[in-house]
């Protein structure tokens, strides 16, 4: 099972000048005194706001611009018993690599709620999909799988392609498990959909490049685990 996604580092100040907040906010951090840091963060001439207020579960608190909510998930998690896998913030929808950009509202979303769930689920899903290729490589076969409908709480797979046998299922599992344990980070990416048509064709996935070619929208957006590549509506 997939842990929750390390996003790395996010950029704090964008300014020099404001460079002076990030040093302040690692030491108030150190104390738990989050709150704090608006006296020593103040717009100058040339610097812009760098601290936001949030108000989450009834509390006001301070941060700057540029911190992600996965750290403030994770500053929140040990108060939740299920994962924290999204966002909502002004009552929109956000994933937890994206970063605080003004005032609001945060409230989180987690495996018990329905949004959370899904997300769950296409991750793991997207997780399979990356192990079955990953088998696939290293064994020289032609196994590839399809995610057919939604039954119950998951998703109706197949494999196809040479017949796997029960090994195969163990070796699948232990490849998810290994790349859960690695903690890779699911990207994603928004590109013009000529390119993304372009990037379906030369990973062999036609049945995407079919698709898109249909499509009107000038943006897609593409989600990644290292190399791989996929899309989901």
């Amino acid at each position: 099972i997939p842990k929750r996604a390390n996003f790395g580092d996010s950029d704090y100040c964008r300014t020099s000048a404001a460079a002076l907040c990030i040093s302040v906010k690692e030491s108030f951090q150190s104390a738990g005194w989050r709150s704090g840091l608006q006296t020593y963060c103040k717009k100058g001439k040339d610097m812009e706001e760098t601290v936001y207020c949030i108000q989450i579960n009834g509390e006001k608190k301070n941060y700057l611009k540029g911190t992600s909510y996965q750290e403030i998930a994770e500053e929140y998690q040990s108060r939740y018993k299920d994962d924290i896998l999204l966002v909502l913030f002004n009552n929109r929808l956000r994933e937890l690599r994206k970063t605080v950009k003004g005032d609001g509202t945060l409230v989180f979303v987690t495996a018990r709620d329905k949004a959370g769930r899904k997300a769950y689920r296409r991750s793991v899903t997207f997780l399979m999909q990356r192990a079955v290729h990953n088998l696939a490589k290293d064994d020289g076969k032609q196994v590839t799988v399809k995610v057919a409908h939604s039954i119950s709480q998951g998703y109706y797979c197949q494999l196809k392609g040479d017949i796997p046998d029960r090994e195969y299922l163990a070796r699948l599992k232990a490849e998810m498990m290994r790349m859960a344990e690695e903690n890779i980070p699911i990207q994603k990416k928004s590109i013009s959909t000529d390119d993304a048509v372009e990037l379906f064709r030369n990973a062999g996935m036609h049945d995407k490049e079919r698709l898109f070619s249909y499509r009107r929208s000038s943006k897609v957006n593409i989600y990644s685990i290292g190399h791989y590549i996929d899309y989901f509506y």
